[in-house]
């Protein structure tokens, strides 16, 4: 298993539709373990694959993230089925850390998606683990959660992310 970089929202990967994964192999495999340990190191709760430059239908999720044991799974094709409620809470991404922002979200919602195995699963989430998994879905769709707060905010957010970077490379 190897350690992934992982790319900032400034890189285009992170803002193109994933494709759909059709066949599940060795190559899959190996790569959901390596972003479960990437997730695991970061540390974050999820992790899409073009996040680490791959643009496939694919995530990994802790969904123990309310408990104190972790339970990474793989999600390969995911939808949202069904969402209920709404809340605003905070949010963060390994695409840029650091940042943090209050985003709207579904409270509950359902998941269906196919698992390393070839199986559909679904699963039903809310709280925390139903806001990981939203944020894990808008990777696979192009979006960052800051494209959800309006212009200012995200221009204030985006431009903070920037001087940190300079900061990185001085």
């Amino acid at each position: 298993m190897a350690l992934l970089p992982i790319k900032n929202c400034l890189d285009p990967v992170l803002r193109k539709q994933c494709q759909i994964i059709n066949n599940i192999d060795g190559e899959l495999v190996t790569l959901s373990e390596d972003m479960i340990e990437t997730t695991l190191a970061a540390p974050g709760v999820g992790l899409a694959a073009n996040q680490i430059g791959i643009p496939w239908r694919l995530f990994v999720v802790n969904m123990g993230v309310e408990t104190d044991k972790d339970n990474l799974v793989t999600l390969i094709n995911p939808e949202i089925t069904a969402t209920e409620g709404s809340e605003m809470g905070e949010e963060g991404c390994l695409s840029i850390p650091d940042v943090i922002a209050e985003v709207n979200r579904a409270t509950e919602i359902e998941v269906k998606a196919i698992d390393l195995n070839g199986n559909d699963v679904r699963f039903e989430a809310k709280g925390y683990l139903a806001r990981a998994l939203q944020h894990e879905m808008d990777h696979l769709n192009g979006v960052l959660f800051w494209d959800s707060l309006g212009k200012v905010k995200r221009d204030i957010l985006k431009r903070k992310f920037k001087k940190k970077l300079k900061e990185q490379d001085a």
